[in-house]
């Protein structure tokens, strides 16, 4: 497994905790929104699986452009995907994704993903900022990729917090 870090900017972090604040949104719908934004951007349109500490069970996430989906159409969705009923039983994940209040317990590890999922997204604040930690499959995913998914999510972000409104 490698490890990319690609905290979010005191900036982007605030955007986000305004944004959250503004249009009554939680913090994991606007990062999982962002997400599908990257993947559309960097692989392409449509939906994967995401599993993690986030949810009890996986979760379908639509990825898709500005164009197809305007931010709180994609944030509506996010936030229904996220609902019990939404949830999806036994799915196997693409994506595992966590998002954390404060810092990992160092004791924890990285993100265990051995036959699973190529891709791992931990979120947690730390030092003022969002830390975002992409643990990715050597193997399976090229660098290059992670760090396309990295900007793409950082642009995408912008996007949302800037066109979101109170739902």
């Amino acid at each position: 497994m490698v490890r990319l870090s690609a905290p979010l900017s005191h900036e982007l972090t605030d955007e986000l905790d305004g944004a959250v604040e503004f249009a009554g949104l939680g913090v994991e719908e606007v990062l999982l929104a962002a997400l599908g934004r990257a993947i559309a951007r960097t692989i392409g349109v449509g939906f994967a699986t995401i599993s993690g500490l986030t949810t009890v069970r996986p979760v379908r996430l639509c990825c898709a452009e500005e164009r197809h989906m305007d931010a709180n159409a994609l944030l509506a969705d996010v936030r229904e995907a996220l609902t019990p009923a939404r949830q999806l039983s036994n799915a196997p994940a693409d994506v595992v994704f966590s998002f954390l209040g404060l810092p990992p317990d160092p004791a924890l590890g990285p993100l265990q993903l051995t036959d699973g999922p190529a891709l791992g997204v931990l979120a947690y604040r730390g030092d003022g900022e969002l830390q975002m930690d992409w643990w990715f499959d050597g193997w399976r995913l090229d660098h290059c990729t992670i760090e396309e998914l990295t900007i793409q999510f950082r642009l995408g972000l912008i996007g949302l917090t800037s066109e979101a409104i109170p739902a």
